[in-house]
């Protein structure tokens, strides 16, 4: 958890045995690993602590968004108030993403428009500056002046920014079939969800899709489990809503990695925006294809009538194809339900994935959220167990000397205090950290707000 650490004044060494003090008797100090003389470490450690200022001072400038940095690549213009390093893999993971899925569907970019793609550091910036709604972490904006991505950049869960990257530059994506048309939400959102499961490897550079959505899973075994399936016809005739997410990228999921229909099933999708055949209702500044006509379509170019059949096909892929291999799936199961505003689903996910043995400091950070307002003990012990596994978490110090704060009498003000002054140590440059913990030391009662969860899937 740190990224890098060094001592910047000269310390006392005391020598083990008689080699040692043989080299300190000559001079020599050890140094990373090495035996130097005392000038030579000296002067090492001024020039680090030299370019470790400089490197810190450049990156609180661009924190200013009027100071942000600016790249192009071959298909795209990046500006972002993240680290240089950090927006470097995400630009390798766009242009990859972008030849991968263009050559796929033989698509590409109108030649005189590369996206303008936008990174933030912190989540105020996000919304001020992208103008998303609150709890939104990344959105595509289609139309208006300019098409543009946007994304928060949560350097605690780096795993969901790739994800939600993958989903949201998909909407792009297919966005070039014919961008004066809006695929419908049935298939927009479950083939983003499909390509949001791809790993990607910064290394060799390369990017799989078809990914299993461990999360998305979890929630669909969830309401198996209740004796709940979802219909395949209401799904092509884009009627499930919020389930597009789940049961709609598992059908996605099933058909483009079926062999038998793979092939035909990405043809009817790149036909929905432009084919002669299927007829378009207008959305706004763009055209769609309404429920029944999505229905129709697929039949016809899937060449298949009996949907109940495919159904049950589908429904078997889930039961026997598709697995949940670890505490992973109930740990994003509850990071999507909590963003989705399914607190009870959430609170459930969350306990399940604690219960198994969930080693995530931001579980127990976002579940002793939900819990705050209403179990406020539990929720400081969710903080302090997030503690144990990360302590030097300005967030969980944040929200645990918030909520401690609010309790009754003297000694809960001052280690409330204590703690999110602390907190401002442990990040004295985060924007948000400064908020919420003035606020707190303003305020009494409740305690503010922490961030949002995942977006899950935001258009």
């Amino acid at each position: 958890m740190v990224k890098d650490a060094f001592v910047t004044g000269a310390q006392g060494f005391e020598p083990r045995d008689d080699e040692e003090r043989a080299k300190v008797a000559k001079g020599l100090v050890p140094y990373e690993g090495t035996w130097i003389s005392k000038a030579e470490r000296d002067s090492k450690v001024a020039r680090r602590t030299a370019e470790a200022k400089k490197k810190i001072d450049e990156a609180k400038a661009h924190r200013e968004w009027r100071n942000r940095y600016k790249a192009k690549s071959a298909n795209f213009e990046f500006e972002y108030t993240i680290a240089p390093e950090i927006a470097k893999g995400y630009i390798d993971l766009m242009e990859t993403y972008y030849g991968v899925f263009t050559k796929a569907f033989n698509v590409s970019r109108p030649p005189k428009e590369k996206l303008k793609v936008c990174f933030y550091h912190d989540y105020d910036t996000f919304l001020e500056v992208s103008g998303a709604g609150y709890g939104t972490l990344a959105y595509y904006l289609p139309g208006g002046p300019r098409r543009e991505l946007n994304f928060f950049y949560d350097r605690l869960r780096p795993d969901e920014t790739t994800a939600i990257m993958f989903h949201e530059a998909q909407h792009y994506l297919s966005h070039l079939f014919d961008l004066k048309f809006w695929i419908p939400h049935n298939f927009s959102e479950a083939f983003a969800e499909y390509y949001g499961g791809s790993r990607w490897d910064p290394v060799k550079k390369t990017m799989t899709p078809g990914g299993v959505q461990e999360g998305r899973l979890t929630e669909i075994q969830t309401d198996i489990a209740a004796g709940e399936r979802k219909s395949l016809e209401k799904y092509l005739k884009n009627e499930l809503g919020y389930d597009d997410y789940t049961w709609g990228w598992s059908f996605v999921h099933f058909m483009m990695e079926t062999p038998k229909y793979a092939k035909k099933f990405r043809a009817f999708y790149m036909a929905l925006p432009t084919a002669k055949d299927i007829p378009r209702v207008p959305r706004n500044e763009f055209t769609t294809v309404d429920g029944p006509a999505c229905l129709k379509a697929f039949k016809k170019y899937m060449g298949i009538d009996d949907i109940a059949a495919l159904e049950k096909e589908w429904h078997e892929y889930i039961d026997t194809k598709l697995k949940v291999t670890g505490i992973y799936g109930l740990e994003e199961a509850a990071f999507s339900a909590a963003s989705a505003g399914r607190r009870i689903r959430a609170k459930r996910f969350f306990k399940d994935a604690i219960e198994k043995g969930s080693k995530n400091p931001t579980v127990f950070l976002r579940y002793g959220g939900l819990l705050g307002g209403e179990d406020r003990e539990q929720a400081i012990a969710m903080y302090r167990r997030g503690l144990e596994l990360d302590p030097i978490n300005a967030a969980l110090y944040t929200a645990l000397g918030s909520l401690v704060k609010s309790g009754k009498g003297e000694e809960a003000e001052a280690e409330g205090k204590r703690l999110l002054h602390l907190a401002m140590e442990l990040d004295p440059d985060d924007v948000e950290t400064w908020v919420l913990v003035e606020d707190a030391l303003e305020k009494t009662g409740p305690p503010p707000a922490p961030k949002p969860g995942d977006a899950g899937g935001d258009d």
